[in-house]
């Protein structure tokens, strides 16, 4: 039986196709799992970043697919399956079918993942008043915890007020824009940009944040495995000019348009805009 709570929220959201619905409970189910992780140990180990957490935690106006932790110190081992049980049986108690899907390489290498997938099929026929779509179809939600730990960033508590109080340990606004910068500066995203990078570079600014510049250079070492100690905000604007130059907008757009409501406008994105926006970046 399907939880009130989904339902309300599903109302409340008012998702007008498949689209938008699968979007909409798919954030849905993003918060009951951090509910779930916060009933236990999870989050002595880890802090919450990407995406999804500056959505949830800082209004950002996208929707975000995967919900994206790092563990916090050098010397914690990652068990996987007791938390995603206890995930599953909270989405469960909601009314959500739901399963965890691995393979033995995800336990392989920095980054850990799982799958959660939710069938939405009486959900979705229940709040449309009958649906034509494939019975069989999921929500799919990825969850990823990097362990690799990198110093220099800053950690905050954030509360989680739906579906129920929670304390999220989550990296801090200043630490959350380095990670960014980090990803759109490095991601090689197979042969397609990843818009949402710039989308969510946009949103720090237009936010007036300062990027954690310590944090920035220790992510850079790693990910480009040079010495980056003598990196200064000039460097990164240097670096993010050279990106712009070479980034191919259109592409940009196509995917930032899956994870935006229908009425937001992005046909003024362009490179000007991105090589002028350099101007307004600061570091803490």
């Amino acid at each position: 039986m399907i939880n009130n709570y989904i339902l309300e929220s599903l109302k409340l959201n008012n998702p007008k196709n498949l689209i938008e619905f699968e979007n909409v409970l798919r954030e849905i189910s993003q918060k009951i799992i951090l509910y779930a992780l916060a009933q236990t140990s999870f989050f002595k180990n880890v802090a919450f970043y990407g995406g999804t957490c500056l959505r949830i935690f800082h209004n950002l106006d996208r929707f975000s697919e995967n919900l994206d932790f790092q563990v916090i110190s050098e010397d914690y081992k990652l068990d996987f399956n007791q938390y995603m049980t206890k995930c599953i049986n909270v989405l469960e108690s909601y009314g959500l079918k739901s399963i965890v899907y691995s393979k033995s390489d995800y336990d392989i290498g920095e980054v850990r993942r799982r799958y959660i997938k939710i069938s939405y099929y009486d959900l979705a026929s229940e709040y449309f008043g009958g649906i034509s779509m494939n019975k069989e179809k999921l929500v799919s939600i990825k969850i990823e915890v990097s362990t690799k730990y990198i110093p220099g960033a800053r950690y905050e508590m954030k509360l989680l007020n739906s579906p129920m109080f929670s304390n999220i340990y989550c990296f801090d606004f200043g630490s959350l824009f380095a990670g960014k910068l980090n990803a759109l500066l490095t991601r090689n995203w197979r042969e397609r940009t990843k818009g949402r990078d710039y989308f969510d570079y946009m949103f720090y600014l237009s936010h007036d944040v300062k990027f954690n510049l310590e944090y920035l250079k220790n992510k850079l070492k790693y990910s480009l495995e040079k010495n980056t100690s003598n990196y200064t905000i000039d460097s990164i604007k240097e670096l993010l000019k050279l990106k712009f130059e070479e980034s191919d907008f259109g592409s940009i757009k196509d995917d930032i348009i899956p994870f935006i409501n229908a009425n937001y406008t992005i046909d003024n994105i362009d490179k000007n805009m991105f090589i002028n926006s350099i101007d307004y970046l600061k570091c803490e």
